[in-house]
């Protein structure tokens, strides 16, 4: 982990002196992202369910990436408790998690391109590729 203080630290000193507008701050406990909460998470529950009894396994990781596009909470939940009830692998288990992280950060690119600036992406591009490249080789070549 020396190397991600290593470019948080180089990260910081480049970014430090910049002045930054917050946004204004809502209400954490609206009724409403709870609701859409728990129904993007019955849908990710029942898309992993229905892939993997249908389409096998292998069916689970577009479902990771449909669901990491929004949110990693569902599928991390709904993967862990397929494992508890024994009817998911837990090497299969991580991989999907890993696999939706990879679309959230894409996601989270693809909105910083769309919202910010060109040197907010620059460096958002630098510092995701570095975890993308990292979560891509555990994928690949962990056994």
């Amino acid at each position: 982990w020396g190397w991600m203080v290593a470019v948080a630290l180089v990260t910081y000193l480049a970014v430090r002196g910049e002045k930054i507008q917050l946004p204004e701050q809502e209400n954490p406990a609206e009724l409403k992202p709870a609701l859409f909460f728990g129904a993007l998470y019955a849908a990710v529950t029942l898309g992993v369910a229905a892939a993997r009894d249908t389409l096998g396994t292998t069916a689970l990781y577009g479902v990771a990436v449909l669901s990491g596009l929004h949110d990693m909470d569902a599928i991390t939940l709904s993967t862990a408790r397929l494992v508890d009830e024994g009817r998911l692998e837990s090497d299969t288990a991580w991989r999907l998690i890993l696999v939706a992280m990879l679309s959230n950060l894409g996601a989270k690119l693809a909105i910083v391109a769309i919202l910010g600036q060109r040197r907010l992406l620059a460096w958002s591009a630098a510092l995701f590729s570095v975890a993308a490249a990292g979560i891509a080789i555990l994928i690949a070549f962990w056994p």
